[in-house]
């Protein structure tokens, strides 16, 4: 990479390996052929994908944002896995380290940091703060705390581009963390403190559904088997 190339560094998972890489291609084929899929079902105008590539080229050019860096800790079985009992600021943290030792940048010239959750306290602002400190990460990079549910992090390296390619930053940090031990799925839902008109609005009322749930819908759906998942997590880890 060119030093003056802008640049995102993403504390989530990509292998520097060539079949790391082939798979993760791999793997971005299979969700495109599910995008497909859903495309071509009849849905209502507001669940219709959209799909864009505004931050991308035909031709490659000096100005485009690169991402430099991008690793990730395991990912564990909720309340049995090894890392259930660990807390998601000793998850990050050594993430967040292990990025700016592997680029060798200088901290000070991160100039934002995006990281995604959906079910830690304070929204997430907290413990992603924190992990940024202990790291060791000077605290005038500024933090944003992003939750879009299951593409919270995604959103993040999106929203870190973007300011990339329009100038606001030259170098941005976007990720996420979660820890379903931790922090259950429903541990932030509190039915009784509610509207009473919600449960009378079924767009409202389906927002209460779990996300695991609408998964299983999916997979049942797609015809998406266990067997296909767990060789999707063995490629992942590759």
């Amino acid at each position: 990479l060119k030093p003056s190339f802008p640049g995102v560094l993403l504390p989530s998972c990509i292998s520097e390996s060539t079949s790391g890489a082939l798979a993760a291609m791999d793997r971005i084929g299979r969700i495109a052929r599910h995008v497909r899929a859903a495309a071509e079902e009849e849905l209502p105008p507001a669940l219709a994908a959209a799909p864009t590539a505004s931050l991308s080229g035909a031709q490659p050019s000096d100005d485009d944002v690169v991402i430099c860096c991008s690793m990730r800790t395991a990912v564990t079985r909720a309340k049995k896995g090894p890392l259930k009992d660990t807390p998601a600021e000793d998850m990050l943290a050594p993430l967040f380290k292990a990025i700016v030792e592997r680029t060798k940048i200088d901290p000070k010239k991160i100039q934002d940091a995006q990281i995604g959750n959906v079910l830690q306290p304070t929204a997430g602002g907290a413990t992603s703060r924190m992990s940024m400190f202990l790291a060791g990460l000077p605290y005038d990079i500024p933090l944003a705390a992003v939750n879009r549910q299951c593409a919270s992090s995604l959103q993040c390296v999106a929203n870190i581009a973007t300011a990339i390619k329009t100038g606001t930053i030259d170098v941005g940090l976007a990720g996420g963390v979660e820890s379903m031990s931790m922090y259950p799925m429903t541990s932030q839902t509190v039915p009784e403190k509610m509207s009473p008109l919600v449960p009378q609005n079924d767009l409202a009322a389906a927002c209460l559904m779990p996300m695991g749930v609408t998964s299983e819908n999916v997979a049942e759906k797609y015809g998406i088997t266990r067997e296909v998942q767990d060789q999707m997590g063995v490629e992942s880890h590759a």
